[in-house]
């Protein structure tokens, strides 16, 4: 059985002062009048996630298809999946918690905004229309690159409404005193989170301060395997190819079923 993807094509937010499109995968057998509820995994950059002629690249995560697959083997429990889309030339300044200076152009940091329509706007909104879990515990965000930074800063930050976050080479390298700082900062919220982090070994600059980032977590998680991952694929470099071909692992990481 298929998932179901759908489509709110201008959802306005107040906090980014436009609309967004959001894209919503339902799991297969998904009915209004049914009492089942289900796990919510809110992923950025929606349009790289499902159609190839959708992404930037024209290499897209077919994430439907392989959460499909995932459920249906039983490895991983049914789930509702909102994927918003970036801001396109805006996106590094919306993804961004922290001001910088980027290819010689000072970016103004509007993360926090971002961190607002998803925490504040969005998921709300989802919790009234679907059959959702509202629990932190049954919500995960995710992402790659700038938004793997943008979902690790808003876990932090919003640990009380999202219990656990994949972030797939996030782009550490923007701010990591800030973002080494931060996790000092959060360091209560931080022993509540579930965590993800991966980085490939042929990312080049993508990939730095990942490593001291995940060894930093991994300390103050006192290295809780359950809680906390670090991957490294030695052969994956920055794209959304290398991230289609391993976002089976910190899925079923955040939502495997236990087989005993």
């Amino acid at each position: 059985m298929n998932a179901h993807l759908l489509a709110i094509d201008t959802f306005p937010s107040r906090a980014l002062q436009r609309s967004c499109r959001v894209r919503i995968l339902l799991p297969a057998g998904y009915q209004a009048t049914a009492t089942r509820r289900y796990p919510v995994l809110y992923v950025q950059d929606g349009q790289n996630l499902f159609d190839d002629h959708e992404s930037f690249s024209g290499q897209a995560w077919h994430l439907d298809r392989i959460i499909t697959e995932l459920v249906n083997s039983g490895q991983i429990e049914a789930l509702i999946v909102v994927a918003s889309d970036h801001a396109g030339s805006e996106r590094l300044a919306e993804f961004a918690h922290q001001d910088r200076i980027h290819a010689g152009q000072a970016i103004s940091a509007r993360g926090s905004r971002y961190e607002e329509f998803l925490a504040d706007e969005l998921k709300p909104h989802i919790d009234r229309l679907f059959l959702t879990r509202p629990e932190a515990e049954a919500n995960a965000l995710m992402g790659s690159s700038m938004g793997g930074l943008v979902s690790l800063n808003i876990a932090l930050r919003r640990s009380h409404q999202f219990g656990a976050v994949a972030a797939l080479s996030p782009s550490c390298w923007w701010n990591p005193a800030a973002l080494k700082a931060d996790l000092q900062r959060y360091r209560k919220e931080l022993s509540g989170l579930k965590i993800w982090l991966d980085i490939g070994g042929r990312e080049g600059r993508y990939g730095d301060e990942v490593e001291e980032i995940a060894a930093d977590i991994a300390q103050l998680s006192e290295n809780d395997e359950k809680m906390f991952r670090y991957y490294l694929d030695p052969a994956a470099d920055h794209s959304e190819s290398a991230w289609r071909d391993r976002v089976h692992l910190p899925l079923k990481f955040l939502f495997g079923v236990n087989k005993k």
